[in-house]
């Protein structure tokens, strides 16, 4: 499977451009994904996940043809 992947905001991108195609195995998660990026667990809870304008979680399966981007959650107050 060919997905997108985008990263927006500060966030730590395992190559310089922002966004990039990558093949997929069939049946693979967000989380799977990242982590074979070398990202960890701890980076995921400072991410959001988007897949067609919502938010998904690392358990979530990728599909065909999907646009991930990753953006760094912002707190404030």
């Amino acid at each position: 499977m060919e997905i997108t992947v985008s990263f927006f905001g500060p966030v730590r991108r395992p190559w310089p451009e922002s966004s990039r195609q990558l093949e997929v195995s069939e049946g693979s998660t967000i989380q799977f994904l990242m982590e074979g990026l070398g990202f960890e667990a701890s980076d995921l809870k400072r991410m959001a996940a988007v897949i067609g304008g919502k938010r998904r979680p690392p358990s979530a399966l990728l599909k065909n043809g999907d646009h991930l981007q990753f953006v760094l959650m912002a707190g404030g107050g």
